[in-house]
């Protein structure tokens, strides 16, 4: 993550991005690497690799990278300067076969654009049953020189081999678990980078700003003054075209982002402060938070966790289609389009709050954002009027609204004891007069000058899906018959707010 000063440029390395004529090297990758280096912010000596199966040459892929979207490059010139840094390899990673031909194209790179170095950063841009066979050929390759090493061949100088993940990292315990067992063959935690992007979010590292540089809240942080919690992460879009993968055994709200971006979300919010800013400081107190996760039993399930599937509707004004007309989704499904759950972090500072996190597809409105409500005061001097107004709150919302909005009571002007709602907003566009970055060059540029405080440790993915996996097996042995269960451009199914309604609780719908 970066410093208040502005961080050294990245040392010299080849980047090799495995399933590069995949969607997210179009739309996020190259665009996030483009602005870094537009920046100043990449490595003075770089090389990018795309490797995939299909066939291009070093033009055609750089022709198909900017045709996507020109607006991502409005300066030809720079995109023509950038360009020469992008080339492609067409090859099966997945086959040993296919290696020495790639190790000698990733060597011969380096030596064409200078860099002196063995510096290589592997980035998995691939669906993950390809992930297992490209890590153990990695290995086999002899690229990677220093990643066993407990002395760097280099003291003065080490090189580095790092290789970033991108979800879904692992699709139950189990698999999550023999995911990182391959991975530690090869490389070493601090070698691996399991990237989310939802962690490269400017206000979610803002959190950290918030609560541990400002005594007027850290003080409140705690189980004493704050009610429950809620995560909200909304789609007004629908599953886009990837019915059959978002349908397979990997798919569904909870895997795709309760699990994972939620959570993370949630690590932050309720972490003790760390001991300092430093990367393996920051991860220790993000790991007690999901060791503490409360792991639920069967019965419980029922009271704790809803799945809702959307079916036709409008978002709009535009009619959409009901999830089990997608293309590739079965005409039973039970997959979850939306899923909640109530978790709870067994530690001293939360016993008894509650976190609500909550994702879905073609909901009301697009949003993603935290809410801290607090608890009410006695009420002893406003009984009557208080019976009305909602508690205090603290919004923090992280895209596409980004600020930190702090809801409490105030007095109206005029004769009387009359009290309304007063909303102070600070909007992190206007206040500073910038867009927030996007989340991939944050991330890309931690990852090439090796800070690990905004990836996931190895005990984040194992201890997250410990706490989701008996809602997934009860889901699993019990179908629902109510499937779909709320209409396209509404906040989900009925069963969520009955959930929170038990408790006298309510969603923040804003």
């Amino acid at each position: 993550m970066s410093n208040p000063a502005t961080p050294p440029r990245p040392a010299d390395c080849v980047i090799v991005i495995f399933g590069a004529s995949g969607d997210l090297t179009k739309r996020k990758l190259l665009p996030a690497l483009y602005h870094l280096w537009e920046g100043g912010m990449t490595p003075k000596n770089f090389a990018i690799l795309g490797v995939a199966r299909s066939k291009y040459d070093d033009a055609s892929f750089r022709e198909r990278m900017f045709d996507f979207d020109p607006a991502q490059y409005p300066n030809a010139e720079k995109w023509s300067a950038f360009q020469k840094h992008i080339h492609y390899e067409p090859c099966d990673s997945t086959r040993v076969e296919d290696w020495p031909g790639l190790t000698h194209r990733i060597n011969a790179l380096a030596d064409q654009h200078g860099i002196k170095s063995q510096n290589v950063l592997f980035y998995l841009s691939m669906a993950p049953q390809f992930f297992e066979p490209i890590i153990n050929n990695i290995g086999e390759s002899g690229l990677v020189v220093d990643g066993k090493r407990v002395v760097p061949v280099k003291k003065d100088d080490p090189t580095w081999q790092r290789i970033v993940v991108e979800k879904p990292f692992g699709k139950d315990p189990a698999s999550a678990h023999a995911l990182n067992q391959t991975l530690s063959k090869t490389f070493f935690e601090s070698s691996i980078y399991r990237i989310d992007h939802y962690l490269g979010k400017e206000l979610v590292q803002n959190m950290l700003v918030l609560r541990f540089a400002n005594t007027i809240f850290e003080p409140l942080w705690k189980r004493d003054y704050i009610d429950h919690v809620q995560i909200t992460a909304s789609e007004t879009v629908g599953v886009e075209g990837r019915g059959s993968y978002y349908d397979s055994p990997a798919g569904g709200a909870m895997r795709d982002m309760v699990q994972s971006h939620l959570l993370q979300v949630l690590s932050i919010v309720a972490m003790e402060p760390p001991v300092s800013m430093n990367a393996e400081d920051i991860r220790t107190e993000k790991i007690k938070v999901f060791k503490a996760l409360r792991v639920p039993r069967d019965e419980d399930v029922p009271k704790i966790a809803v799945r809702g599937q959307y079916g036709a509707g409008a978002i709009n004004g535009e009619g959409v289609t009901g999830y089990r007309d997608e293309d590739g989704v079965g005409p039973q499904s039970q997959r979850d389009t939306y899923a909640a759950m109530e978790f709870h972090v067994d530690t001293w500072r939360w016993g008894g709050v509650p976190f609500y996190l909550r994702s879905g597809k073609s909901m009301a409105a697009k949003k993603t954002e935290i809410v801290i409500y607090f608890k009410p005061t006695p009420h002893y001097l406003f009984r009557e009027q208080a019976r009305n107004q909602k508690p205090n709150q603290i919004v923090i919302g992280i895209h596409p609204n980004e600020g930190i909005r702090m809801r409490f009571e105030g007095k109206e002007p005029g004769i009387g004891m009359k009290m309304n709602e007063v909303v102070m907003d600070f909007d992190y566009v206007k206040q500073w007069q910038v867009d927030p970055p996007d989340g991939y060059a944050t991330l890309l540029l931690d990852c090439m000058r090796g800070d690990q405080t905004l990836f996931k440790h190895r005990d984040e993915i194992e201890s997250s899906w410990n706490a989701v996996q008996p809602v997934l097996d009860h889901w699993e042995q019990n179908p629902q018959d109510d499937l779909p269960n709320y209409a396209a451009g509404t906040w989900g199914p009925p069963a969520a707010d009955l959930m929170m309604q038990r408790e006298g609780r309510y969603w923040r719908n804003d």
